[in-house]
């Protein structure tokens, strides 16, 4: 009878850890999905229109069936504009300029968007049209990805397949946690005096993480949320990506939702 006791309170003070514990999973598909990466910033004067213009590509026909859109906030405005950012990141700016020498540039700016690993001037003329002929590609990477929520903390597992040789050979995978229905007021920079309602904001980067011989990848990371993090408006997104060519091979995202929402 003691044991069964025991057991009966073992079971008690594991029962809220199980009740808590969620888990999401997804696989990529047989479309391409174009990722778009915005680099802005808080500070910078022209940065709302990018930003208001991206939130309405959906009213446009590009929806989340077409695109995942990575909005990384850069740090090298933060003395310049007499505004700190307080969603930049060094790890983020670092990622611009990979971009950029991918491209064979030299300068970065603000704001700046990237489809699919091309940098794209005049975004207003080109992004919808890059982003259409992305998604007639066939996808030359499979990803599948298991989320799994418990203490506060969320276990990413991915598994990533990648076809052709030149891929296999030079492709990476990263992992990223993004926001939406961000508020923050500033009150200095170019900006100052607006509300931000910032969306697809990056919270956190990981990567890059190699794949084997055969282009094959097994992932485990660990993310640990932080209290201001609203887990029911984020999502986790998988991009592959070929750091010779910088052409990104597929994205996958899954919106971390309630289920029973």
């Amino acid at each position: 009878m003691r044991n069964i006791f025991i057991s009966i309170l073992w079971l008690l003070f594991l029962l809220p850890t199980v009740l808590s514990a969620q888990t999401w999973q997804a696989q990529s598909g047989e479309r391409q999905l174009a990722v778009l990466e915005l680099f802005t910033a808080e500070g910078c004067g022209l940065c709302p229109a990018a930003d208001r213009w991206v939130h309405l590509l959906p009213q446009q026909g590009i929806t989340d069936e077409h695109v995942i859109v990575l909005g990384f906030h850069i740090d090298y405005l933060n003395d310049k504009k007499a505004w700190v950012d307080r969603f930049a990141s060094e790890v983020f700016s670092d990622r611009q300029r990979q971009l950029a020498q991918i491209n064979l540039y030299k300068t970065i700016y603000t704001p700046e968007f990237v489809v699919s690993g091309e940098v794209i001037h005049n975004y207003q003329k080109h992004v919808k049209k890059v982003i259409r002929a992305v998604n007639g590609f066939a996808p030359e990477a499979h990803i599948a990805m298991a989320v799994n929520e418990q203490n506060d903390e969320l276990l990413i597992n991915s598994q990533v397949a990648v076809k052709g040789k030149d891929n296999q050979q030079f492709s990476q995978v990263y992992i990223a946690l993004i926001e939406d229905d961000i508020k923050n007021k500033v009150s200095g920079g170019d900006n100052a005096g607006k509300t931000f309602n910032h969306q697809n904001l990056v919270r956190t980067w990981l990567g890059p993480f190699s794949l084997d011989q055969d282009g094959k990848a097994e992932i485990s990371t660990t993310v640990s949320m932080i209290d201001e993090w609203n887990r029911n408006k984020m999502s986790v997104v998988a991009l592959v990506q070929n750091l010779d060519d910088g052409f990104v091979l597929q994205g996958l995202s899954i919106p971390l939702i309630n289920k029973e929402n």
